[in-house]
């Protein structure tokens, strides 16, 4: 990209952290084009080691930091300036002696910043990326910098001013490239392909206040404790204040507890979902001067959204919030979407009992006995995840699973157990960003076969449906895409939504590939079918469920580290009504998806007293190539807890994983899936 690099250049004495001593560098740096329509642009710089070859009658200046230095903000966050990001650059050179490369962002316009930690997250996963700093404040007014480069008169008062106006570094690292401009070379690339969104808006960014009903929805204790506060953290950087609504005692509450820098104030209020529900929740929300109200758990949209739109705060309609909660009603209302001789005239035949006495009548009934067209799924009408959802395949099994599943919908108000035909194209996920009506942005993964496909029995005593891996993006054909993608958005459209995120799932009856075992390895993943597989029926899409919310917290940080665009930021910029950043951050990466990713989730075959720690630790010293490749984990239980059944415990059907993970590959489908092998072992829990 620059060849050969016109650069300044000069030698100065830069003091060593502790202010004891200093130590004599050369400094080369060189200002890079402005990428049209970009709102930075960036700077190389290069810190040559220290060498003894500098002539004695030398005068070498001193550096002193300029006293103005542009500070981010440092909430999960610890370095927070320019000065210390480059002493921690030359701290971790000054043993192998090799030069510094550092690139600088600049801002090319004046601004209000969107979001303050857009150069940390859009930066994940970089190859050659050492370390990321952001140095900005939500909202802040940033004024546009001029960088001229002049190599004939490079002086430290120059340098001064591109290090005080940094709003961003990386410290770029490849041992196997020998030139430094190289790699900055290298990372220019990344740079137009990641920062090419419009974090700096020409109108403020005014301060708002979310309130957040249940804010804590993981296991209680180890898990909640680093990576569901993640999550929180981001509303800082958005300009955003948390209020919190929650029952007495929960972890957030505490006002010097490790929490309670994410919230501005706690109010406890009884969350039970009764028929009081919704009078408690506006009665302890009504005063709080809130701006918005959301939720993220599913068993509450509806009466929240009721309590938002009594407050006069944006929300979608909580007729549409019935619907996307309740399976069945889902599917009737978006079978209206059906074509003559589509898969989805399925929907006349879908079947809801409150439980396995209504579902033996009905069958025995005397003048019309259900016809049931197995195999069919069963499944909660209203519940969480893919608990209570497995597959029947004759009347015995059929009964015997229906009064399984209506075990699960404990906590679920007015919940039955839904009987549906049983679809065995190939599965996906899809979340969609969408403002009035159009989607802005959109991911899709494949959802590995489970243990209903193959008509197994599972640890839970059921052919179930419990995941256990999903793939980004997916392998389904562009057209088969393209179809899904329509068909959910006329679905969500016509449930009364017109904007938000949601989550769904559906699957492609007639698709063009399925999953089969690799010939060499054994792994299963989705192919492309032969001429003789193909049946000659058009692909059609069968829905399973719109969800009106982010995904799980760990599939959202797999698409947001994959495409670039954070879902959760995207929600809560919906519930405020703020469609300039909502649009202004739903930018995907240009180049598209960095990399291919997936989500495993690691099920205890039984219930017992774990014996095996988190690998992690171990992985980082024995193969750093394979712990580099999980950024994210869930460790449900600690060594020497007792993990639960994967049958459930009592009356509910909730099921705990042993591990959630993301597992990242540079190396294609084909390396990611051999990747997640190697990881899926281990992370094989040993239990007793």
């Amino acid at each position: 990209m620059h060849s050969p690099p016109r650069v300044a250049k000069l030698s100065a004495r830069y003091p060593s952290p502790d202010g004891r001593a200093s130590t004599t560098y050369s400094v080369s740096w060189r200002i890079n084009p402005a990428p049209k329509s970009f709102v930075a642009q960036s700077v190389d710089i290069v810190i040559e080691p220290p060498t003894d070859a500098t002539p004695p009658h030398d005068v070498i200046p001193d550096f002193k930091w300029p006293e103005n230095l542009r500070s981010g903000l440092g909430v999960g966050y610890t370095v927070l300036d320019i000065r210390t990001f480059l002493d921690q650059a030359l701290q971790a050179n000054n043993k192998i002696r090799t030069p510094v490369a550092l690139k600088l962002f600049i801002t090319t316009v004046t601004g209000y910043v969107a979001q303050s930690n857009i150069i940390q997250t859009r930066f994940h996963a970089c190859p050659s990326i050492e370390l990321v700093a952001g140095f900005l404040q939500p909202g802040e007014r940033i004024e546009a910098f001029t960088a001229v480069q002049d190599e004939s008169a490079a002086s430290l008062q120059q340098l001064y001013q591109i290090l005080s106006q940094a709003i961003g570094a990386v410290h770029a690292v490849n041992p196997n490239v020998v030139s430094p401009w190289k790699v900055l070379d290298d990372c220019e690339i990344e740079f137009r392909n990641r920062l090419g969104l419009q974090f700096l808006l020409p109108d403020p960014v005014p301060r708002k206040r979310v309130g957040l009903v249940q804010s804590l929805n993981e296991r209680t204790g180890f898990v909640q404790s680093k990576y569901y506060r993640m999550s929180l953290e981001l509303l800082p950087h958005l300009n955003i204040d948390l209020v919190v609504f929650d029952e007495p005692g929960t972890c957030m509450e505490d006002p010097n507890g490790p929490y309670a820098h994410l919230r501005e104030s706690f109010h406890p209020v009884d969350l039970t979902p009764d028929d009081g529900f919704s009078e408690r929740l506006y009665l302890a929300t009504k005063d709080k001067r809130l701006d918005s109200l959301t939720t993220r758990y599913d068993g509450v949209l509806e009466e929240v959204a009721t309590v938002a739109q009594a407050l006069h705060l944006p929300t979608a309609p909580p007729s549409a919030m019935k619907i996307a909660t309740n399976k069945y009603l889902t599917r009737v209302t978006c079978a209206q979407l059906a074509e003559k001789g589509s898969l989805q005239n399925s929907c006349n035949q879908v079947i809801h009992v409150k439980s396995r006495q209504e579902l033996e009548q009905r069958l025995k009934d005397p003048v019309k006995p259900l016809q049931i067209p197995y195999p069919v799924v069963v499944k909660p009408t209203r519940g969480r995840g893919s608990w209570g959802v497995a597959k029947a395949v004759d009347e015995p099994e059929l009964i015997a699973t229906v009064e399984w599943a209506a075990g699960s919908i404990t906590g679920f108000v007015d919940s039955q157990v839904m009987i549906e035909p049983y679809c065995d194209g190939p599965e996906i996920d899809i979340n969609l960003a969408m403002w009035d009506g159009e989607v802005v942005f959109f991911d899709m993964s494949d959802n590995a076969p489970c243990a209903g496909d193959f008509d197994e029995v599972s640890g839970s005593g059921r052919k179930d449906f419990q995941e256990g891996l999903f793939m980004f993006p997916s392998q389904l054909p562009a057209s088969e895409q393209t179809m899904v993608l329509n068909y959910i958005r006329e679905c969500i459209l016509i449930m009364g939504f017109r904007s938000g995120i949601f989550h769904c799932e559906a699957r492609v009856q007639n698709s063009s590939t399925h999953y089969v075992p690799d010939s060499a390895t054994g792994i299963i993943d989705l192919e492309t079918k032969s001429e003789s597989d193909l049946t000659g029926g058009k692909p059609d899409v069968f829905l399973i469920e719109i969800n009106p919310r982010i995904p799980g917290y760990v599939g959202m940080c797999a698409a947001g580290w994959t495409y670039g665009v954070d879902l959760w930021a995207l929600h809560v910029l919906q519930c405020v009504g703020d469609e300039v950043r909502f649009r202004a951050l739903s930018k995907t990466f240009e180049n598209g998806p960095q990399h291919d990713s997936a989500v495993l989730l690691i099920m205890p075959e039984k219930s017992g007293v774990l014996r095996s720690g988190d690998p992690h630790p171990r992985l980082q010293v024995e193969n750093p190539g394979l712990a580099r490749a999980v950024p994210l984990c869930l460790n449900y239980f600690r060594e020497g807890e007792h993990v639960t059944s994967p049958e459930g415990t009592g009356t509910s059907l909730e099921t705990c994983f042993t591990s959630v993970m993301v597992v990242e590959s540079k190396e294609g489908r084909k390396g990611l899936m051999r990747t997640v092998e190697e990881v899926r072992r281990e992370y094989t829990p040993l239990i007793e």
